[in-house]
């Protein structure tokens, strides 16, 4: 008991944080509930600022550009650096394993989760036989009911078909 009391005077001394207790050997601290009720909510809503600022898509640092910045800070047009395929002479973009989709590298697209379907999953785990909306924007010309293509318009309304170039065909690029 000498002991542990000699032991408990020491570190109040030295101003520890600790206390012994005399009954068991484990260590207490001395930190009020209301104070470490508070670091606790002021750590969360510092670490939900950091998520939201984090998780926000930041802009291309260079003046006037409104694009997306990629690698480095800045976008594709101002000389952001993208890793590029490992295989010799090739310039597409790195997919998965330092190589494109061309030379290899296998992208897993999730499967639908009713029993027994093997579609590909469209909207919520699921294919669009077992319940996935995909609603495709319609022609923006009044009365036009038509799905829009790329420029916002039916191909009817404007909208540019590309064809295939290889001599002879005449298939529709998709």
């Amino acid at each position: 008991k000498a002991e542990a009391a000699a032991a408990a005077a020491a570190s109040t001394v030295s101003g520890s944080k600790h206390k012994k207790s005399s009954a068991s050997s484990k260590t207490t601290h001395h930190v009020s509930s209301s104070l470490a009720a508070a670091s606790v909510k002021q750590r969360k809503a510092i670490s939900k600022k950091k998520n939201k600022a984090s998780n926000a898509r930041k802009k291309c640092s260079h003046e006037g550009c409104s694009k997306l910045a990629r690698l480095g800070g800045v976008c594709m047009r101002h000389g952001s650096k993208v890793k590029q395929c490992s295989s010799e002479g090739c310039t597409n973009i790195v997919v998965k394993g330092g190589v494109c989709i061309r030379h290899g590298a296998k992208v897993e697209y999730s499967r639908c989760k009713s029993e027994g379907c093997t579609n590909f999953a469209i909207n919520g785990g699921v294919c669009i036989k077992h319940g996935a909306k995909y609603v495709r924007k319609k022609c923006s010309r009044e009365g036009c009911t038509k799905n829009a293509q790329n420029t916002g318009v039916c191909v009817r309304h404007g909208a540019k078909v590309r064809r295939c170039s290889r001599d002879g065909c005449s298939r529709v690029v998709i």
